[in-house]
């Protein structure tokens, strides 16, 4: 009961100043806003692209050949830098866990559409591939065998690609021509977004490995490979057993001396896990920096309340009010400022979220953001207030009374 009396008091204390209590309030809403919708931001690019790797296959194990020098590896390390089929045999096997092994190149050939060049990641697969890059028909055809043996000039892009090289719709790009390498390539399928190049905005296209090899780049070499695994045994197992016969390849002794890297599902999902938590935290330090302003505006108004109210503080004391009831009384009002603006912030937010989403933008405004922003108002409210407040409680009664 006595902490409701402090709660009562510090309304209509605030009621005496409406203006300045307005102006107090509309400061932490905007903080407050500015905390959720960084942080609901924040949450749904992690949903997005976690959900992105949610449909990966976790059996697949990618092996990148490195281009560059490593002064620790073999002198057979260095002379057999990328893969063969002749390699791809025998990893396939040395290795009776592995299901299958699919090549991967990337293609540094500039591309043009309607006679313009533009920027996109080529990349040379096969089905297998097409699969592991968890991409989704949009519109078209899949790779069929056919195309792989008879080397046909296909190519399979991004929606993105098709929205700003061909402008047009995904219906109307199929058929439509890219040129790589004096080589006509026809559109036959539109992909959903790769997980990486929609957060990067980067184009992709894909053709037939066997076609680049044999028109465009002449390269029997490959410098990715993914391995596909049979589950018969657990992932660190498999990597561990590819590495070894990786070394084994290159009479290499030590990971250090070898020049390939082993990437596998859960790295990647770690990595990007990382990636969002720093980002999430960056967005949320945005919004906290306008708490913050608020709450140093709070600790200057709290500071003039008390200045204004000497003369009560005083009389207070002189009638046996304790150090700890004035402070009470003016942590309560800092405490309550932080209790509505929180409210009204999260409401404002609420509405604010829902406009953003009818326009299509991104946002989510989920219980974590709101106990982070009701943790960050109350704990802002509290902390700027407790210096005001100590202040008034250690004044003594006659100073007070005479102060003028």
């Amino acid at each position: 009961m006595g902490h409701f009396i402090y709660i009562r008091q510090a309304l209509q204390d605030l009621r005496i100043n409406p203006m300045r209590t307005f102006l107090s309030i509309l400061g932490l809403v905007i903080g407050v806003l500015s905390v959720t919708v960084m942080f609901g931001v924040g949450e749904w690019l992690k949903s997005q692209v976690l959900g992105q790797f949610e449909s990966i296959s976790t059996n697949t194990i990618t092996v990148v050949a490195w281009s560059s020098f490593n002064p620790f590896a073999t002198v057979r390390s260095q002379e057999l830098p990328w893969f063969t089929e002749t390699d791809m045999a025998f990893f396939k096997e040395s290795m009776g866990f592995v299901k299958n092994i699919t090549p991967v190149a990337e293609l540094n050939e500039p591309v043009y559409v309607k006679g313009e060049q533009v920027e996109v990641r080529v990349a040379a697969g096969d089905k297998k591939y097409v699969e592991f890059e968890w991409m989704d028909i949009l519109e078209g055809r899949m790779l069929s065998d056919q195309d792989i043996i008879n080397k046909n000039n296909v190519i399979l892009v991004t929606e993105s690609f098709v929205t700003d090289y061909l402008k047009t719709s995904n219906k109307n790009a199929l058929g439509m021509d890219v040129l790589i390498n004096d080589q006509y390539f026809s559109i036959i399928w539109v992909l959903k977004e790769h997980v990486g190049g929609w957060f990067m905005n980067i184009k992709v296209a894909i053709i037939p490995i066997s076609t680049a090899q044999q028109k465009i780049t002449a390269d029997p070499y490959y410098p990715y490979l993914i391995f596909e695994t049979d589950n018969s045994i657990p992932s660190s197992e498999a990597i561990k057993l590819i590495k070894y016969t990786l070394l084994k390849w290159q009479w290499a002794t030590h990971i250090d001396e070898a020049l390939f890297q082993v990437i596998w599902t859960e790295t990647i999902v770690e990595s990007v896990q990382n990636v969002s938590d720093i980002l999430q935290l960056a967005l949320l330090g945005i919004g906290a920096i306008a708490l913050l302003v608020w709450g140093i505006g709070i600790m200057n108004i709290m500071l003039v309340s008390v200045t204004e109210r000497i003369h009560e503080i005083g009389i207070r004391k002189a009638i046996w009010a304790k150090a700890h009831d004035i402070l009470l009384q003016f942590l309560s009002e800092s405490i309550v400022l932080g209790l509505i603006g929180c409210i009204i912030g999260i409401l404002i937010s609420w509405l604010f979220i829902f406009l953003l989403q009818q326009f299509d933008i991104p946002a989510l405004l989920n219980l974590k953001s709101i106990l982070v922003a009701v943790w960050f108002s109350l704990g802002t409210g509290i902390i700027f207030g407790v210096w005001p407040a100590r202040k008034a409680a250690k004044m003594k009664p006659i100073d007070a009374l005479r102060f003028e």
